[in-house]
C-alpha cells in the first residue's frame, strides 16, 4: 500500500508547496480537493490552476496527485440542480485527466424530507452509466464517497450492484462508516461487504464515543489499523489517504505536525503488518507441507529407511 494525505489538511500550503512537502514527509500521493472556480478558500485550489501545470508539478516532485476530490452530488430530484452536478462531473473528469489524476470523487449525497431512500438510490444509479463511461475514456474511475445519508456498506453494495460498471467504485471512508455503525469499528463489517469495490481508502480517527472531534491516528476508535489488517486481506494494494480537516476546522493542530506523525504511524503499522502476514504465510506453508499426502514412493523410502535403521541396532 501507498500514503497519500487529502489537501483539506493545509488550506494554506500552494500546490507547488502541497508537493514539494508530500515528497519531503515521505507521501507519495495527494488527494487533491477542490471547491470550484473562483473559491480562495484553499490556496491549493486546483480550479485555479492550469491542469497541464498541475500534472507538472506533482511529477517534478516525484509524487502523485491521486485523485480530484469535488464538492457533486448526485441525489437531487430537482433535474436542473442534476443536470448542474453531470456537468460539473464531466468537467472534473476531464481536469482530473489533464492533471494525471486516476480518481475523481464525489458524493450520493442526502435523501430528502419524505423521500424513500430506495427512490433516491435509484436515482443516484440511473446517473452514473453515462458518467462512468465518460470516466473511461479518459482513464478515470469515478468514486463515490460514503458520506451524508449514504455511510454504511449495505446500500453502497445494492448501489454499485445496480450500476455495475467497472469505471465506478468507492472511496471509503471508514471514520464515516464507523461513525454511523459501531460494528464496522475497524473495518470489520465493510471490507468484507465491499472486498474491491473499495478503489481508494481514506484514514481518519476521532473519539466516536465523545460525539465529536478529531484526533491522531490510532488515538481514537475508529481502528485505523484493524481497517488496514482487513484491506491486507482482500489483496488491496492502493492508497490510503490521510484526511484532516483544517479545512473546515482551523483551530486543529497545523499539517506539518500531523501529518508526519500520522505518516511515521501508519509505516510502523504496515511493517508490522506485513511481518505479520509473511510469518503466518511461511508457517501455513509449513503446516500444509508436513500434512500434505505422501507418494507411494516417499513411503517406501520411508519404510526403508526404517527397516535399515532397525537392522542396525540389532547388529
Amino acid at each position: 500500500m501507498k500514503l497519500a494525505f487529502s489537501t483539506v489538511a493545509c488550506p494554506e500550503w500552494t500546490l507547488e508547496e502541497v508537493a514539494a512537502k508530500a515528497a519531503q514527509m515521505g507521501y507519495q500521493g495527494v488527494e487533491l480537493r477542490t471547491l470550484g472556480p473562483g473559491n480562495t478558500q484553499l490556496a491549493c485550489e486546483p480550479a485555479q490552476s492550469d491542469p497541464a501545470k498541475i500534472r507538472r508539478i506533482f511529477a517534478d516532485a516525484g509524487v502523485e496527485p491521486i485523485c480530484l476530490s469535488t464538492s457533486w452530488a448526485l441525489h437531487h430530484k430537482d433535474p436542473g440542480k442534476l443536470h448542474e452536478a453531470r456537468t460539473g462531473i464531466t468537467e472534473a473528469i476531464e481536469a482530473a485527466a489533464e492533471m494525471g489524476c486516476s480518481f475523481v470523487r464525489i458524493f450520493p449525497l442526502q435523501v430528502g424530507v419524505g423521500e424513500d431512500r430506495r427512490t433516491v438510490v435509484q436515482r443516484i444509479a440511473s446517473s452514473v452509466p453515462a458518467l462512468a463511461d465518460t470516466a473511461g475514456e479518459h482513464g478515470i474511475q469515478l468514486l463515490f464517497e460514503n458520506a451524508g445519508s449514504f455511510c454504511s456498506s449495505k446500500e453502497w453494495w445494492w448501489l454499485l450492484d445496480l450500476i455495475e460498471h467497472p469505471m465506478a467504485g468507492l472511496l471509503w471512508n471508514i471514520a464515516n462508516a464507523a461513525a454511523a455503525d459501531p460494528n464496522d469499528r475497524g473495518g470489520w463489517v465493510s471490507v468484507s461487504t465491499l472486498n474491491t469495490r473499495i478503489r481508494l481508502a481514506k484514514l481518519k480517527d476521532a473519539p466516536l464515543s465523545q460525539g465529536a472531534g478529531f484526533c491522531q491516528l490510532g488515538d481514537g476508535e475508529v481502528g485505523i489499523r484493524k481497517f488496514i489488517q482487513r484491506l491486507m486481506g482482500i489483496g488491496y494494494t492502493g492508497y490510503l489517504t490521510v484526511e484532516w480537516d483544517r479545512a473546515w476546522f482551523p483551530s486543529l493542530t497545523p499539517a506539518e505536525e500531523f501529518l508526519p506523525e500520522a505518516h511515521q504511524r501508519l509505516t510502523t503499522w504496515l511493517d508490522e503488518l506485513t511481518t505479520a502476514r509473511e510469518t503466518n504465510i511461511k508457517a501455513l506453508e509449513k503446516n500444509a507441507s508436513r500434512n500434505a499426502p505422501r507418494s507411494r514412493a516417499e513411503i517406501k523410502a520411508e519404510l526403508e529407511k526404517k527397516r535399515a535403521k532397525a537392522t542396525a541396532a540389532q547388529a
